[in-house]
C-alpha cells in the first residue's frame, strides 16, 4: 500500500473493535479485520476511511419459501438477528452518508476487503496434475460444544448442519467412487491449530485439486482465500456481492446433494488446468496483499 500511496501522515489501526480506537481524525484510517456480524463501525463518521472484512451488509444466501429446509430456516432465523443487531447502525450510517451528500459534510466510507488467509505457510505453488488428493477438506464441525441443557444444543447452528450435509455427500463419493483420493480432516475447532497443524493444513492443501469450502458461521470463510492463494479448484456455497467474488473463478453449488454431479466436469484435466491457473490468477490481482494494498491506497489517494 505505500508503494502506491500519494498522502502522508496518515495514521492506520488495525483492529477487531468495531466500537472504538486509539484516536479519531481526519488522518485515521480503520482496518477492521474481524466482525462475522457485518456491523457497522460507531467512528464511522470520525476518521478518514474504514476497510472493513465481512462488509457491513449481512447476505441471507438461501429462498426458504423456495426452498424450504431446516438449513435454509436457521439460516434466514440468523440473518433476521443479524439485522436486528446492526440496524441502528445501519440508519445512522445511511442518514450520515445523505447528508453528507446534501450539506458536503465529511463521513467515513467503508470498503470492503477480503479476508486473507489465516493459518497458511509460504509453499511454491505446484502443478495441479501432481497433487495427490482429488477432493480435500480440512475443517472443523463445532466451534463450541453445548451443554444437553442448552438450547443451542438441540437447534444446532447452520455451520453444522451445512457441513455434516457436505461430509454426507463426500462420503457417499468415496463409496460409489472408489478411485477418487478424498481426503478429509476434521479438527476440534477454529483457534485450535498450532505450528505443527499449520504446516501439515497447508501441505495437504497444496496437495489437492478440488477444495470444498462449505460455509462456517458466515457465508466467508478463509478457506475460500487460502484454496485460491494455492491454486486450488473451489467448490463453495453462496457468496456475497463483493469486489473480490464476483467473477471469481470457483464452482457454486446450491446444495452439497449435488456434489456427485460435478464429478464429470472435475475430473476433466484441462478443465482443471483452466481453473487452476485461473484460481492464481485472481489471488495474485484481487486477493493478495499487492492486490488489497493497491486497493487501500486508490480509494485514499486523492
Amino acid at each position: 500500500m505505500e508503494k502506491e500511496l500519494k498522502l502522508k501522515g496518515l495514521v492506520f489501526y488495525i483492529t477487531t473493535d468495531v466500537n472504538q480506537l486509539p484516536s479519531y481524525g481526519e488522518n485515521v484510517v480503520a482496518i477492521v479485520l474481524d466482525d462475522e456480524w457485518s456491523r457497522i463501525p460507531r467512528y464511522f463518521d470520525k476518521v478518514k476511511a474504514i476497510f472493513k472484512c465481512y462488509g457491513v451488509s449481512p447476505m441471507l444466501g438461501c429462498n426458504l419459501l423456495f426452498n424450504p429446509s431446516y438449513l435454509n430456516l436457521l439460516t434466514t432465523l440468523r440473518f433476521i438477528k443479524i439485522c436486528i443487531i446492526g440496524l441502528p447502525g445501519l440508519l445512522k450510517y445511511r442518514f450520515s452518508r445523505f447528508r453528507s451528500a446534501v450539506t458536503k459534510a465529511k463521513s467515513g466510507p467503508i470498503y470492503d476487503i477480503p479476508l486473507g488467509y489465516y493459518k497458511q505457510i509460504e509453499l511454491p505453488i505446484r502443478d495441479i496434475s501432481k497433487r495427490i488428493y482429488d477432493i480435500s477438506f480440512d475443517g472443523s464441525l463445532v466451534n463450541h460444544t453445548y451443554s444437553i441443557r442448552s438450547f443451542k444444543y438441540w437447534l444446532q447452528d447452520p455451520k453444522i448442519i451445512s457441513r455434516k450435509k457436505m461430509l454426507e455427500s463426500v462420503q457417499k463419493l468415496m463409496i460409489t467412487n472408489p478411485s477418487l483420493n478424498i481426503k478429509l480432516t476434521i479438527t476440534n475447532g477454529f483457534h485450535t491449530t498450532n505450528n505443527t497443524d499449520s504446516k501439515r493444513y497447508s501441505e495437504d492443501m497444496m496437495n489437492t485439486k478440488i477444495c470444498l469450502i462449505p460455509r462456517g458461521a458466515t457465508f466467508e470463510t478463509y478457506r475460500f482465500f487460502e484454496a485460491l492463494r494455492y491454486g486450488c479448484i473451489v467448490v463453495t456455497e453462496a457468496l456475497p456481492s463483493r469486489w473480490f467474488y464476483d467473477g471469481s473463478p470457483v464452482i457454486h453449488i446450491k446444495q452439497w446433494g449435488e456434489l456427485g454431479r460435478l464429478l464429470e466436469k472435475i475430473e476433466d484435466e484441462t478443465f482443471l488446468q483452466e481453473m487452476h491457473q485461473k484460481s492464481v490468477d485472481w489471488w495474485d490481482e484481487k486477493c493478495s496483499e499487492s492486490a488489497v494494498g493497491k486497493f487501500i491506497a486508490s480509494k485514499l489517494n486523492p
